[in-house]
């Protein structure tokens, strides 16, 4: 029987906006803490991770992106409803800098879906899954937020599909959204500094066990 881990939830404050002001405001908010954070730190980290309405229709093309949500710390994250508002100034200058490494699984992919959605470069950023495969010994695995969690930190990120695959189009979002997208940008840069932190695996070693034991297999 499987042991039922603890559930990881962002426990901050969330900061949602969706006007082009409103938007605009947190990301000036975020920027003006990412300058504070770039005269102690030698890099600043930031979860990044993007949401947007399923088609469930083969052959049909993923929807504009809906949502950005980005976070930097334990206290606070902020869920941009960029449906509404489109990426204003600041909003752009935070994806733009080369100096901000943006991390999370899949990151490439959400980098090249906001160039498409709205012609804005996401520059700097870093995949978990390519982090992890460096620094864990075990055999190379496409890993996401939830699995990571589990090898980790010992905790499970909740995916609930109707949350997951719901309306991120909605006029507003709702308090479960919300907190779904904080914790998807807070688990982000969580583990990046766990993996940060371990050493890189000895994968010449891992590859030659993969080897062996696909020869032993009949």
């Amino acid at each position: 029987m499987r042991i039922k881990l603890p559930v990881m939830t962002f426990g901050g404050q969330i900061t949602y906006s969706r006007s082009t002001t409103g938007v605009e405001r947190a990301a000036a908010e975020l920027l003006k803490k990412i300058d504070a954070m770039k005269s102690v730190m030698d890099q600043v980290i930031i979860g990044f991770d993007i949401e947007y309405r399923p088609t469930f229709q083969k052959g049909v093309p993923p929807r504009k992106t809906a949502v950005m949500q980005i976070c930097g710390d334990n206290d606070h994250c902020y869920v941009m409803h960029v449906i509404h508002s489109g990426v204003p100034h600041s909003l752009k200058l935070i994806l733009e800098d080369t100096t901000v490494l943006k991390v999370g699984a899949g990151v490439a992919g959400d980098a090249t879906k906001v160039l498409k959605d709205y012609n804005v470069s996401v520059n700097a950023f870093q995949d978990l899954s390519e982090l992890a495969n460096q620094k864990l010994p075990l055999p190379r695995y496409r890993w996401g937020l939830a699995s990571l969690s589990e090898v980790l930190i010992n905790k499970q990120l909740q995916k609930f599909m109707k949350i997951r695959c719901g309306n991120w189009e909605a006029a507003f979002l709702s308090k479960e959204q919300q907190l779904y997208a904080a914790t998807d940008a807070f688990a982000s840069w969580h583990l990046y500094r766990v993996l940060k932190s371990l050493p890189d695996a000895q994968r010449n070693n891992i590859e030659n066990s993969e080897e062996k034991l696909t020869v032993a297999l009949p």
